[in-house]
């Protein structure tokens, strides 16, 4: 989406703040003085000018246009900290992130108190992938002026992007009671409470901020309206909650508002199974594809839905041709380090002994609260904690980040502490319940650390044909970055080293801790499946356990539709599929 239209129209500030830009970084501004006279004089008459072309230019959204006058204001007055920031900030809503790191820091320099200049430095340097750096200047800019909200919802997004949530819904919270009465503020509020697990809270604010003559179309980071932005999360809540024509509708008027924008199209391919009738739309998104200057991110998403779509049509020659245009894309983020991951799978299975085991007793203990559902992302975890959580004495506490955040530095002084806080993380969940799931996949890597502090919780190990979960791996555009996802060889390697852990895991805790659970059992026999759970959990039997897909619970992972549809076996040997393309992944199927 063009930057100028929308911001011209509104006068507001591209910075993200929802005021008008002559009241924020648009602001007064101080005669523009040189450090020393020059030696021809320079008429202070002519820089003005020069600035007031500028600013004329940036509220009405012309950032490439501003670039020039300030330039030349520049050369005239060198080193006023206040011009370098506005060079710098047209720079950077030029796409021109360079130059604006260049000039923002160089006003920094010569005023380190310039808080929005820092605030400024971070977005450009996220947009240039310095994420640690981008952090670092919102804080700073926070730590100067506290009440700044844009910050603190920049901050947020990376935080949020990291996996933390508690720290991004803090910082959100911040923002909203920094700017309660502003769009962008508004919008933070919401995604608090939307990382809070208070969906209906954020729907409301949602719906408020969308209302008509709600004003909602200040710029956000990414250069899209506040508007499209509340679709696309309204769109979200709804479709975790199973509303998925209502969130269908949302992300339509998304696409209404910023037509190439790919994330959208690849949410609204997820609310339903594709058919015939939805020709049209897999139209729309090829056409997209076709046109030049899309960025490789918002080219990568519409890969991944024009695969999808293709895929639900039964196209897979020509959906594999998009989910490796995607891959290709996506796999240029960060590379795997094999070297890495194999020291720390040789360094888990090397401390986490049998030995070392039994000389915790007293580090542990042994509450039952916790159930832990775990393996490769796409192995059934969802289906098998919505069975668990089916359960009346049960609370599905989803995808938690606790161990991922604390396992890798644990040590045993600090147990007490560590296994308090995990109690009462999951005591947030379910006050009242007997067991408390935590169905994050990755938490296959820290059993030892859990089952040290807990050994009475219960270990779900789930696995599934090992060609339908890199397959499915391959396909899917996940929230979180798996740098092993993207390519074939690097899947396959990375599957060989997590089957490595399990077999370990497996020999070194006890077997009334530990439960492997296969998705193709779970779906040829789903009641059976659902009562040895309930067992291994220690539970009395319930039949809402046999229906998972009547469970109410909001499904916050890629496979939300299919989690609301009724036990199917579609997904078992889907890779046969693919059979024709599935090169290195061919070595995992059993011999």
């Amino acid at each position: 989406m063009a930057d100028g239209g929308k911001t011209g129209r509104n006068e507001r500030c591209p910075c993200g703040s929802g005021r008008k830009y002559k009241v924020c970084c648009g602001g007064a501004r101080p005669p523009a003085k040189p450090e020393a006279a020059p030696a021809t004089a320079v008429s202070p008459a002519v820089v003005q000018n020069l600035w007031r072309q500028a600013e004329r230019l940036l509220r009405t959204g012309r950032f490439q246009e501003a670039i020039q006058p300030l330039t030349e204001a520049n050369r005239l007055v060198p080193r006023n900290p206040t011009l370098l920031n506005d060079l710098g900030m047209a720079c950077l809503f030029a796409r021109r992130f360079p130059e604006a790191v260049t000039w923002l820091q160089s006003a920094i320099a010569l005023q380190p108190t310039l808080a929005r200049a820092h605030h400024h430095l971070g977005i450009a340097l996220a947009q240039s992938g310095d994420e640690a750096g981008a952090l670092a200047a919102h804080l700073q800019a926070i730590a100067l002026e506290p009440t700044l909200a844009e910050a603190h919802g920049r901050a947020a997004e990376i935080w949020m992007a990291r996996g933390k949530a508690t720290e991004a819904a803090a910082a959100f919270d911040r923002a909203f009671a920094a700017a309660p009465d502003l769009p962008f503020g508004r919008l933070c509020g919401a995604k608090a409470r939307a990382a809070q697990g208070r969906a209906s809270e954020a729907e409301a604010l949602l719906r408020g901020l969308l209302a008509p003559g709600a004003a909602n179309r200040d710029v956000t980071g990414r250069q899209q309206d506040i508007a499209w932005v509340a679709h696309m999360m309204l769109g979200n809540i709804l479709n975790e909650s199973g509303r998925f024509d209502e969130a269908a509708a949302s992300f339509e008027r998304a696409i209404a508002i910023a037509p190439s924008e790919g994330t959208a199209y690849q949410n609204l391919v997820s609310t339903r199974r594709l058919s015939e009738a939805d020709r049209p739309l897999v139209g729309r998104i090829q056409s997209l594809l076709e046109a030049r200057g899309v960025p490789d991110e918002p080219r990568m998403r519409l890969h991944f839905a024009a695969g999808k779509a293709l895929d639900d049509l039964g196209d897979y020659a020509t959906a594999i041709q998009h989910f490796d245009a995607a891959n290709r894309l996506r796999g240029r983020i960060a590379p795997l380090d094999r070297d890495a991951f194999a020291r720390q799978v040789d360094g888990l299975i090397g401390r986490f002994t049998r030995e070392f085991f039994a000389s915790g007793a007293a580090v542990g203990q042994g509450d039952g609260l916790p159930v832990l559902i775990l393996g490769m992302p796409r192995s059934g975890t969802t289906l098998i904690e919505r069975v668990v959580s089916g359960h009346p004495e049960v609370a599905g506490g989803g995808e938690l980040d606790f161990w991922g955040e604390r396992g890798p530095s644990w040590v045993d002084g600090e147990a007490d502490g560590l296994r308090a806080d995990y109690l009462a993380r999951l005591r947030g969940i379910g006050p009242e319940a007997l067991r408390v799931t935590d169905k994050m996949p990755f938490n296959y890597l820290w059993i030892g650390v859990v089952h040290r502090l807990f050994p009475g919780a219960r270990i779900v190990h789930c696995r599934r044909n090992p060609l339908d979960t890199c397959l499915s791996i391959y396909t899917t555009n996940f929230n979180r970055h798996l740098p092993y996802a993207s390519d074939r060889r690097d899947l396959a390697w990375y599957y060989r080293e997590y089957l490595r852990l399990m077999e370990h895991w497996r020999a070194v805790l006890p077997s009334d801790r530990f439960l492997d659970v296969d998705y193709e059992e779970a779906t040829a026999a789903p009641e059976a499946t659902a009562r040895r759970l309930i067992a291994f959990c220690g539970l009395e039997w319930d039949a809402a356990c046999a229906q998972p897909e009547r469970n109410p619970d909001a499904v916050k992972t890629a496979s939300s539709w299919q989690a609301r549809q009724p036990v199917y076996r579609r997904s078992v040997e889907r890779w046969r599929n693919y059979e024709p393309w599935i090169g290195e992944l061919g070595g995992l199927l059993p011999t």
